[in-house]
């Protein structure tokens, strides 16, 4: 650029030299022909440059002959000789993880307070390919005694036994099993009321030879043949036969038979199939031919399955006749199921069927020991049962089930004291027409930290259409349960177990036959237990129950025992 510059000036420098030469030649001219004219150049001479634009295409050459390629080739196989000579392979071996080692035996031995002694023992068999037997027998009795709302100690034993046999045998279709078993529970009536009145003679039994006894003994026997294959090609059985003789000490009998069959066919995702069901009961009350009766009852309950990886549906029907009635009674029912699988984790279901229950006094006698044999036996009609529900896992170790149920049932019994004996500490049922709601949750956590599982269950109920002036006697409307566990290390394992039953009413009468509602107060239990292994087969264990003592009444005027504790032993053999 200075060189450009110093060029440029160069050039007017050169043309202004030539200018006055110019000038001055045109003064020697003759005077007249030209005026004098004089130039002044202020500033340097600036040249400018025009814009240039390049061409922006590039040339091209059109040419207007085509040319299309064709190519015409031929493939003639031909056969590669090749030889293969096969490596022999070494057998890959296998070694399963080692089987625990099984014992045949358990001995578990306890006693606590109320001189309540326990002893069970069980015999099984160990890993065997054809066939599997065991048996069992448990004890468990009490007799202390509890101060009753007079602060008098009365006598408030029990005495509970079972023994148990039973064996297998598999065949390569099917497994072929039978039992038999004896149950014997004893129980006192001591739950009454102090203050009752009765005849100036009769003395208010509070020893364990004053108070009346009932004992209750069970002789059941069952065999039972089911299929082992899952083929389409087969049908798929499974079939029970049992026999069972129920007596009292107070000379009640009744003999039954009971026959269960379910046949069905599995037609690629579809399941066709009847449940069969036959039973016959001969009742007799203390030796009387007046309360002697009998009764069958007939089920026959077809349905269809339907299972897929995600839904499983049920669509059958329930029918129940109760043959020995005049005229024959049919029960018919709806059975609809189904249930819907989420990702493996969610499922939610519901049903709608319904049942028949009968309330005779071997039934009932497992559900309240305390009642009167001359006892009415009725029907309990669930004309509808339906259920609807959520359950699932939130984790790996977080189960959760959530439910509501609704039951319409016709029949239904409550217990309430038996005012035609003199303690009035005997029950019976009295049967009404109710609908019940139903609330269930529960939530489960399993190895949390890998030591501490919790579970955690409840019930809600509300009852309606009850008659006038009735309630739903004993039977409270919340009921919760806790259970936990805690496994210290490998020697010590520990955990607290909680009960919480509402409030419940009892039906008493006042002087003037008017009837009373007395409220039970609600049931708190808490519990702790322990173990401790001194080996891999000997364990010592100690339950601590009622810790918090509270006088608790399951029934009315019958207060179970106070804080008590079972200490032991367990041994493995």
């Amino acid at each position: 650029m200075k060189i450009l510059n110093m060029k440029t000036t160069s050039i007017l420098i050169i043309a202004i030299l030539f200018l006055g030469l110019n000038l001055k030649a045109q003064q020697d001219e003759k005077p007249g022909n030209l005026e004098e004219t004089g130039i002044i150049i202020y500033t340097e001479f600036a040249p400018v440059l025009k814009d240039a634009n390049r061409m922006q295409f590039l040339p091209t050459i059109v040419d207007t002959v085509e040319v299309n390629p064709h190519f015409e080739y031929k493939i003639e196989p031909v056969l590669f000789k090749t030889s293969f000579k096969p490596t022999p392979i070494t057998a890959a071996s296998f070694s399963g993880e080692p089987l625990k080692p099984l014992y045949n035996g358990l001995i578990k031995l306890g006693m606590g307070n109320y001189l309540s002694p326990l002893a069970e023992v069980y015999y099984n068999t160990t890993r065997q390919r054809n066939y599997s037997a065991g048996a069992f027998v448990k004890h468990h009795s009490a007799f202390g005694k509890v101060k009753n709302s007079a602060d008098q100690k009365i006598f408030s034993g029990f005495n509970n036994n079972l023994v148990n046999a039973f064996a297998k045998r598999f065949f390569y279709r099917s497994t072929l099993g039978a039992d038999i078993s004896f149950k014997s529970n004893q129980a006192y009536f001591y739950g009454y009321d102090p203050n009752i009145i009765v005849p100036t003679d009769f003395v208010k039994p509070r020893d364990r030879e004053e108070m009346e006894m009932q004992r209750y003994n069970k002789l059941r026997a069952n065999i039972n043949l089911e299929s082992n294959n899952s083929s389409e090609r087969r049908m798929n059985f499974k079939s029970n036969l049992a026999y069972q003789y129920f007596f009292t000490q107070s000379k009640n009998t009744q003999h039954k038979i009971d026959f269960e069959a379910d046949l069905n066919k599995l037609v690629k995702k579809n399941r066709f199939g009847m449940d069969l069901g036959f039973v016959f009961n001969n009742d007799q009350i203390q030796d009387s031919a007046v309360f002697n009766f009998k009764e069958t009852f007939l089920d026959l309950n077809p349905y269809f399955k339907h299972y897929s990886n995600n839904w499983q549906i049920c669509l059958g029907v329930n029918t129940t006749g109760e043959l020995s009635k005049q005229p024959v009674a049919y029960h018919i029912y709806p059975n609809v199921q189904f249930q819907h699988n989420i990702s493996n984790t969610i499922i939610p279901y519901a049903s709608f069927t319904g049942y028949v229950q009968n309330n005779t006094v071997e039934f009932l006698s497992d559900i309240n020991p305390f009642i009167n044999n001359f006892h009415t036996n009725k029907i309990t009609n669930y004309a509808q049962v339906i259920d609807v529900g959520l359950k699932g896992n939130i984790s790996r170790k977080v189960f959760f089930h959530l439910n509501a149920n609704y039951s319409k049932i016709d029949d239904m019994g409550f217990f309430v004291n038996d005012t035609t004996t003199m303690l009035e500490n005997k029950f019976v049922l009295i049967y009404t027409n109710v609908e019940r709601f139903t609330g269930y949750g529960e939530i489960a956590l399993n190895d949390l930290f890998d030591k501490l599982s919790i579970n955690l269950k409840g019930h809600y109920y509300h009852y309606s259409y009850i008659k006038n002036r009735e309630k739903p006697w004993h039977m409270p409307t919340v009921d919760v349960r806790l259970n936990t566990n805690y496994k210290f290390d490998n020697k010590l394992n520990f955990g607290l177990n909680a009960d919480f039953i509402g409030a419940r009413y009892a039906k008493e009468y006042d002087a003037d036959l008017n009837i009373v509602e007395k409220k039970l107060k609600p049931i708190v239990d808490v519990s702790l237990y322990g173990e401790y292994s001194f080996a891999s087969n000997f364990q010592a264990f100690l339950n601590l129950n009622n810790i918090t003592g509270q006088k608790q009444y399951v029934w009315n005027n019958y207060m179970s025992h106070g804080f008590n504790f079972m200490l032991g032993l367990k041994y493995l053999f």
